[in-house]
């Protein structure tokens, strides 16, 4: 099957992402969000002696086979405190193996980071802000809830979105269109992950490329209808927008399954193209 929507969090706009497999959660985007503080970078979070000895422990409880190696890293652990480089080196070692197991991810390139599972998510958001830590604590709860009872999940997505969407003022036709958008946007999407499409910066250029002929440049489209700078251009559209910028996702799914391309480049082209026709059926 095809990829389905990340389970991403958002605090105050800002996203945060999570991996496609595994869920882990993006540690980088959690300081980026909490306001960048340098006292508070990750790489010194990781490598506080404290924070060292509770990963080996949880990599004793995913792999209980590498008691041996556990204990070994243990008992070499160096007396010295962090600024010594045989003390960093070790702390190195902790992180792989932190990493062979599966709690932490690293993600190069655009849109990369250090990612990792919840409870060290929850953990490094204490030594974060009070206000990013309250709202870390209640967010990746729900999230860990969510994962248990997927629907749990889907039925907390759409009150959200139905509360925000009054907010704004939507007529009920709008929102109930909004809400039959969402499965067209997972085909669409499904579609762009299948054939090569897995970045989020990459997923953000093909979707581009649908708007363009339609509604013209996402950026010049925000500007017109005052909309924010990341904020969904779907909620500055008409209905007749909507309803045109879904279906050309829909047909462009289609001919991308059909063309079996790969890559973002083959994929934005063939989403480009079929918006074009669609664009031109509306101003017949």
């Amino acid at each position: 099957m095809g990829k389905l929507r990340s389970k991403n969090i958002n605090y105050k706009g800002l996203v945060i992402h999570c991996q496609q497999n595994g869920g882990l959660i993006c540690l980088t985007d959690m300081w980026k969000a909490a306001g960048s503080v340098k006292s508070q970078e990750l790489d010194k979070w990781l490598i506080q002696r404290r924070i060292c000895e509770w990963l080996l422990e949880l990599v004793l409880e995913a792999k209980l086979e590498l008691k041996p190696v556990v204990e070994r890293t243990f008992a070499e652990q160096p007396v010295a405190n962090s600024g010594c480089k045989k003390y960093r080196a070790w702390a190195s070692q902790v992180r792989k193996l932190a990493k062979d197991v599966g709690l932490i991810s690293i993600q190069g390139g655009i849109g990369g980071g250090t990612y990792a599972i919840d409870k060290i998510a929850i953990e490094y958001a204490e030594s974060l802000s009070t206000e990013f830590r309250d709202w870390a604590r209640n967010a990746v709860k729900e999230r860990i809830e969510e994962q248990v009872d997927p629907e749990l999940g889907i039925r907390r997505s759409r009150q959200r979105a139905v509360k925000n969407w009054e907010k704004q003022g939507k007529s009920r036709e709008y929102i109930g269109a909004r809400l039959d958008s969402i499965p067209k946007e997972d085909f669409y999407e499904a579609a762009l992950y299948e054939h090569g499409v897995q970045v989020p910066l990459h997923f953000a250029h093909c979707k581009a490329r649908v708007y363009q002929p339609i509604i013209g440049t996402t950026e010049d489209f925000r500007t017109a209808r005052g909309l924010k700078k990341r904020q969904n251009c779907k909620d500055g559209m008409t209905m007749e927008e909507l309803a045109a910028t879904d279906f050309a996702k829909v047909l462009s799914a289609k001919r991308i399954n059909t063309l079996n391309p790969n890559g973002v480049s083959s994929c934005a082209s063939i989403s480009h193209s079929t918006a074009q026709q669609v664009a031109n059926l509306l101003n017949q």
